[in-house]
Order: structure tokens, then C-alpha cells, then sequence
């Protein structure tokens, strides 16, 4: 017999690292949206922050845990040790720089109710400044929202998964630096179940600008670019290779004009004829050029062509590596609350 939305039992996991100036809002915004609600358990998994974020979130009633520094700290991991360390029949993620908006859990696992073939289901994620105080009317629950939703390709960041799928097609990949919800939502959909999205706001994501130079290599240092060449390199020889690559190969487009880029330097100096490095140069300068017309924007050009460097130099780095298995993964967790 099928659980009504009433009587699922839902685990809600928080991810945090690092950000205690955000937590109290997120955990206040979860507890709002769960009060008085049973079956219902809330824990957040820390990647060893050196902030207060641990002080803060044991104000609360709430578990806490925190991962040893001496393994790999990423999100993938956090989510993996959320997964591991709870039992509901819905787990919802959220990472630390959000804040959960009001009715999209309700109208979540109504959704959950009525269609088991939906396994994950995500929602809009509004992003706002990273210092925004936001004050925001209760949100009515209208049907329009509470039935209407779109079939995407993974769930992000805030989504919630149905356990008894994740039994079936396996966690999150803990050792991925990053894309461990469209590696693990791949494998999802493979096993034929559905992905998608609520068209509500689930949570508000508290950053920097996504188009600033410096966000772009502040992600780098982290190496956030790297999840997509794992991912290929662990699919590699399997039938979800040409699926992840087709979907999330953002770097491979960037690594084929690079290697085209030193071919063509290889043939101008082996039988010195510059005219075929000039060339590709030509090519490159031409693509910059309606890129800048087609932004009406050099700034954004610019970085869009740093961009996908960064994303080549990612992919590769992420290939190369070897691949290790999750089964292994050393999570080393400490009670805290």
C-alpha cells in the first residue's frame, strides 16, 4: 500500500562548509516548513568548517555530524554520509548558502504520492546577493503550483530523492569534486524512473556573481571543474559514457579546438607553412568576434572564452585521474549533536 504525503517518513540533509552566516537562516527556514510535522529528521554534515558553522547549527534541534579532515571534503561526500547516516523514505538536500522557501516541501510530496515513477523531484532556485536580507510574504500553495512540473535532466543542488530508488541505483559518488547529482541522476533515469521539476522556487542560493571572473577561479582553487572528467572516466567502456558526455561534456568541446590548435602548430613547424596555425587563429578570432556581436559585450565575450579553458583544463584533470571506488570511501564522521 502507498504512503500518503501525510504519513512519508522525510529526512531533510544539510550541507555545509564554511558558513555560519548563513546557517541560522537555513536551518530556521527548514524548521518553519517542518513544525509539527512527524516522521520528519533534520541533519547537517559538516566538511570540518573552520567557522562557527558547527556552533551555530547545535542551537537547534537538530543532528550534526562533521567529516574528518584526513578524507576528502567535498559536497558528494556530505551528501553521501547524509544518505548514509538516515533512513526516510524521502531525503532532501540542501547546501549551506540557501534558504528553503515555504510550501515546496508540501507540494513535493504530494507530488511523491501521486506518481512513483518520479524519483527525484527539484524546484527553481532563485539566487540572490550574498548579503541579501530577504523578507517575503507567505507564499499560497495554488494548484496550478502544487500539479504543474517540468521532466529535467537531474535535480541540483536542493532536491529531493526517493530512498527507495537510491537503494536501487546507488548514492552519490563520493570521491566526484563536483556534477555528483547529474552523474547519480543519469543512472536514475537509465533505471527508467523520472526526474523532475516543481515549477515553484524551492530555496533562494545565497553567492557570488556566477558571471564574475573571480567567482569563476575561486570554483577552480576548489576544483569544481573536475566532476565532469571523473564522471567520464568512471563511465568510460559503459553504456552511460555518450549519455554523461552528450549532457554534461561541457569541456570536451573547448579540448578538441585545443588539440586541433596544437596539430595545426605541429604541421606549420614540420613543414614550415605558418598559414595552417594561422588558420585555426583566424577560426578562434572569427567565433570570438560573433560572440562579442551576438553579447554585445566584450566583458562577457571574454569570459566565456575563459570559461571554457577552465572547463577543458577541468575535464582532463578529472579524466586523467584515477578512479576510485565509493564502496571504499573512508567516512570517517564525528557526533557532534
Amino acid at each position: 500500500m502507498m504512503k500518503t504525503s501525510k504519513h512519508v517518513n522525510l529526512d531533510i540533509v544539510i550541507i555545509t562548509k564554511d558558513q555560519g552566516w548563513n546557517v541560522r537562516r537555513l536551518i530556521e527556514s527548514v524548521l518553519r516548513e517542518t513544525e509539527g510535522r512527524p516522521g520528519t529528521e533534520i541533519l547537517l554534515v559538516d566538511s570540518a568548517s573552520s567557522d562557527d558553522t558547527v556552533d551555530v547549527a547545535s542551537e537547534y534541534p537538530i543532528r550534526v555530524i562533521r567529516l574528518g579532515k584526513r578524507q576528502r571534503l567535498t559536497a558528494a561526500a556530505g551528501r553521501h554520509a547524509g544518505l548514509s547516516q538516515t533512513s526516510g523514505d524521502i531525503v532532501l538536500f540542501l547546501d549551506g548558502d540557501m534558504e528553503l522557501r515555504h510550501g515546496w516541501i508540501e507540494a513535493a510530496l504530494g507530488l511523491f504520492a501521486r506518481r512513483p515513477d518520479i524519483a527525484v523531484i527539484a524546484g527553481q532556485v532563485i539566487d540572490q546577493p550574498i548579503r541579501a536580507r530577504c523578507l517575503r510574504a507567505v507564499e499560497p500553495i495554488g494548484e496550478i503550483q502544487r500539479t504543474s512540473f517540468t521532466e529535467v535532466a537531474h535535480g541540483g543542488g536542493a532536491a529531493a530523492y526517493r530512498r527507495s530508488v537510491l537503494d536501487r541505483v546507488g548514492s552519490f559518488n563520493p570521491y566526484l569534486f563536483s556534477d555528483e547529482e547529474p552523474e547519480l541522476c543519469l543512472r536514475i533515469r537509465h533505471a527508467g524512473y523520472r526526474i523532475v521539476r516543481l515549477e515553484r522556487p524551492i530555496a533562494d542560493h545565497y553567492s557570488d556573481p556566477s558571471g564574475a571572473i573571480s567567482t569563476l577561479f575561486g570554483r577552480r582553487r576548489r576544483n569544481l571543474y573536475l566532476g565532469p572528467g571523473q564522471a567520464l572516466r568512471i563511465h568510460l567502456g559503459s553504456g552511460l559514457l555518450f549519455p554523461y558526455a552528450r549532457e554534461r561534456g561541457f569541456g570536451l568541446v573547448p579540448v578538441a579546438g585545443l588539440m586541433l590548435g596544437v596539430a595545426t602548430l605541429g604541421m606549420s613547424l614540420l613543414f614550415r607553412q605558418p598559414r595552417w596555425v594561422a588558420f585555426w587563429l583566424g577560426v578562434v578570432a572569427m567565433l570570438f568576434a560573433a560572440d562579442v556581436a551576438r553579447k554585445r559585450s566584450m566583458y562577457r565575450a571574454l569570459f566565456t572564452m575563459v570559461q571554457r579553458l577552465v572547463f577543458a583544463e577541468g575535464t582532463v584533470k578529472g579524466f586523467v585521474g584515477s578512479p576510485s571506488d565509493p564502496s571504499r570511501f573512508p567516512c570517517m564522521i564525528e557526533v557532534i549533536k
